[in-house]
Order: structure tokens, then sequence, then C-alpha cells
């Protein structure tokens, strides 16, 4: 009788195969986080990119004319456009500013695109991406504001995730007794013309540009009001008694990261960053990362141009 040889096959078993699935599954569970911490901080740190540019601009429209632009003045419109087609001659958007011009004389201070005017033309419902958080899960188009009679292309308008500072929300106060107080304590407020001299804080103690990037939180009246997070094109609104509603920038009044009730002027910083915190543009240009924990007092300080606050090192 021939003897057989006993082919030997190689191969897994099934109990070695389910102990590499588990440790692929682990791996890939080890790995994900890490991939979602990369993306996030690549996220933010286009955010602090764009705050970089428009802290440049800002500076090269007060190169120009010798100070920043007004926070809001009287305009034979409402609900004018306010500070971002200003800097379009400075951050390379000429041709938008060309555009809007070519449509109407003097666009800026004569046409409303929120309620009057050319409100789907793609001047103001293209993304500007140096205006969009890429971590805001808003996008590049206004917010979740509901589309009303009142906000019929709220959903299709171009965002504005960066808020300039208007001062302290309880620091000189205008007007008084009126219902929309702003503050005059800061760099961009109603009829402001603040000059480099007139931050006498020192520009590296003193917030430019502040985030408001996120509205996880707000309940559907603070989201639905003007203190939401808007389009570019709303910039402030003169009630001709000394009111404004200051909309594209903010006064100081809350911790950022804050999520109970707050009136239009005083709308607070915050992000979707995964720490909490929110990105800044200095008055001097640097850009700063604060987190939700910074301290009231010390955020205040920040918003005050010349309150003579000592500022902790940062």
């Amino acid at each position: 009788m021939k003897n057989r040889s006993v082919v030997h096959r190689k191969g897994f078993t099934l109990v070695e195969l389910l102990v590499v699935i588990a440790i692929i599954g682990v791996l890939v569970g080890l790995l994900l986080p890490a991939v979602q911490a990369a993306r996030e901080a690549a996220r933010r740190m286009q955010c602090q990119n764009n705050l970089k540019q428009l802290g440049l601009a800002f500076h090269n429209y007060h190169d120009t004319y010798g100070s920043f632009m007004p926070g809001g003045y009287d305009v034979p419109v409402n609900y004018p456009m306010g500070w971002v087609p200003r800097i379009f001659a400075f951050i390379e958007q000429g041709n938008r500013w060309d555009a809007m011009e070519s449509l109407y004389p003097a666009y800026n201070q004569n046409r409303s695109p929120y309620r009057s005017h050319d409100k789907t033309n793609p001047i103001f419902t293209e993304p500007l991406d140096f205006l969009v958080c890429p971590s805001s899960p808003l996008g590049g188009v206004a917010s979740d504001h509901p589309v009303t009679a009142n906000f019929p292309v709220a959903n299709q308008q171009a965002t504005l995730h960066y808020r300039a500072n208007g001062g302290a929300g309880d620091v000189n106060l205008l007007p008084s007794g009126g219902t929309h107080l702003y503050s005059t304590s800061g760099i961009i407020y109603p009829t402001s013309k603040v000059s480099f001299g007139g931050i006498t804080d020192g520009t590296s103690n003193t917030l430019l540009l502040g985030e408001i990037s996120h509205s996880q939180g707000w309940s559907s009246s603070m989201i639905g009001g003007f203190g939401g997070i808007k389009p570019w094109v709303w910039g402030y609104y003169d009630y001709s008694s000394g009111d404004y509603l200051t909309i594209d920038s903010k006064s100081v009044l809350w911790p950022i990261g804050y999520r109970g009730s707050f009136l239009t002027n005083n709308t607070p910083y915050r992000s979707a960053h995964a720490s909490g915190g929110a990105n800044f543009s200095m008055g001097d240009g640097r850009v700063n990362y604060l987190s939700s924990s910074t301290d009231l007092i010390v955020l205040k300080a920040l918003a005050t141009r010349s309150g003579g606050e000592v500022i902790p090192e940062m």
C-alpha cells in the first residue's frame, strides 16, 4: 500500500481572524480621534489666518484714512452695510467693490442688500472664505436664522463669522436712557473714528475683531433676532434717536461661549472649536485664541481701548 503524504494547507482559524479584526478595530478607534484632532487644528489655524488677514486689512484702511472706519452713521437707507465692504480694496476684493458701484453709485451708503436691494445678487450670496470659520457647522451662508417675510434670504446671503469690538458692554454707554445701548469704549462703534493714537491701553492689549461662528444652545429668539449670526451685508441700524443696532460689531458683556439670553448689541463671542474658546485679532494685528474660561473681567478689559486696566500676560 502506498503511503499518501498529508497536505497541510496554510490559513487562518476563525479565532485568529476574529483577533485580527479586533486589533484593527482598536487601531482605528485610536486613529480616528487623532485624525479628527489634526483636522480641527488645521481648521482653527485657517480661522486664525482669516483674522490675521482681516486685521491687516483694518491696518491698511487706517493707514489710508487716518483712523478705523465707524461702526455706523446716518445714511439715507435702512440697514446699511458696515465695515466689511470698506475693507474690500485692502483684501483683494476691489473687483467686488467695483461691481457694487456699477449697480448704484456710492452703493455702500445708499443701498441695503439685507432687505431692499439686489438681495440674491452673487456679490452678496457668494461666500467669502476670509469671513468664514471652517469649523462652523453653519458653513458659508448666513446662519440658522428662520426664513420669514422680513428675512427672505437669511439662508442665502454670505455669512460673517467675525465681529468688530465695540467695547465693554457696561462702560461708556450711549444713548442715555436709550433702548439699544452701545459702548463707546472699544474701536468700532456708531459714529466712531478711532485711531491708533486713541488706543492708549496699547494695541496689543485691545481687541479689534472676535469670532462669533456658532449658535448651538441659543434659543430661537436669540438666533432669530439681530443678535444672531447674520450675513456681512447686515451692518447696523440707526433709529434716528441716537439708538443703534450694532450687527457687525459687538460689545463685551458676557463670557466667551455664553449660551443664555442677550441683547442684540452684546452677542457673546463663541465658536465651534473643540476646546470651546474663540479666536481674536488684537489691535496690533496679532491673533490670540482665548479659552471659554477667560475671566470676564479680563475680557472686558481687553475690549476697552483706554481703560487703563492691568492685563495679565496671555
